[in-house]
């Protein structure tokens, strides 16, 4: 075999082998995540308001960078206008039982992977069952966190797959809410289009208890998430009843919200979108709607 002829077999070989690394190890943290933890807590505000939200967005999984980067100014502009105390962290070590007392809300803004210890997430389960309030956006809901308790009682949904090709669509989402909710509807639109990463679920919430508040209209959407030559059996959605945003009342009043929209950084610039999201975090955290 000539030189050149073998140079450009090694350099192929070699660039496969870095793709397949590649694509390897981000499968990898997609479905797993890494495992970073924190063991010293962040010290806290010595002052804090009558209202106080935890913002977590710790990516240990697949991180939403440019969402997360767009919700932190947004949710502060939201703390600002409800004199609320919003504490931004990535530090897991802050889910100790002293600190979590100290909010009324834990909001998890596209947080993915195993991103607590053991003990941590024993706190954080100890928070809500003792009546605390939680709100997850988007990446929250994905299959990487690997904890059954949060799916069956945080979540509602086990996560199967988001379409691929194209990625980001315009959807049309319906509000399922009447005058017998719990949840504040009025002012929320129905018929809404928007974009978003459409996140596909294997079960249904409603199944678990939880209460829908916006349904996706796939009728014109692609919602398969095969990927060629590795992953060929995505090809489904939801069908008719599609749930995208639902809530539930916990045992010992403990609330939990989640909206499955929230991919892209300019859902937060979205007055509807952010609307919802305060009437998300105002509900969890007691301030509006009831449990009765």
């Amino acid at each position: 075999m000539k030189k050149p002829v073998k140079y450009f077999l090694y350099g192929f070989l070699g660039l496969l082998l870095i793709g397949v690394l590649f694509i390897g190890s981000f499968i990898y943290r997609v479905q797993y995540g890494l495992p970073f933890y924190e063991s010293n807590p962040p010290t806290l505000p010595t002052e804090m308001k009558d209202f106080s939200v935890l913002l977590f967005s710790k990516t240990n999984g697949f991180p939403h960078t440019e969402a997360i980067e767009a919700a932190l100014p947004a949710f502060k502009k939201m703390a600002q206008k409800n004199d609320w105390t919003l504490y931004p962290t990535n530090n897991g070590a802050v889910f100790n039982s002293a600190q979590l007392a100290k909010f009324d809300v834990v909001l998890w803004s596209n947080a993915t992977g195993r991103n607590l210890t053991d003990e941590q997430r024993k706190a954080f389960r100890a928070y809500i069952e003792g009546g605390g309030g939680f709100v997850g956006i988007h990446g929250t809901g994905d299959a990487s966190h690997h904890w059954d308790w949060y799916y069956e009682n945080l979540i509602g949904a086990h996560f199967s797959h988001h379409p691929l090709n194209p990625q980001i669509q315009a959807g049309t989402i319906n509000l399922e809410c009447d005058s017998m909710s719990n949840y504040p509807c009025m002012g929320l639109p129905n018929n809404t289009k928007r974009s978003d990463e459409w996140y596909v679920f294997t079960d249904n919430p409603r199944e678990k208890g939880f209460t829908v508040l916006y349904t996706l209209d796939e009728s014109d959407l692609v919602m398969s998430g095969n990927i060629p030559l590795l992953v060929d059996d995505k090809d489904f959605g939801m069908g008719a009843d599609h749930p995208i945003v639902w809530y539930k009342c916990l045992p010992n009043n403990g609330r939990t919200f989640y909206s499955a929209m929230g991919h892209t950084g300019a859902s937060f610039s979205e007055p509807m979108n952010l609307d919802l999201l305060e009437r998300g975090i105002k509900w969890a955290g007691k301030t509006i709607g009831s449990c009765e």
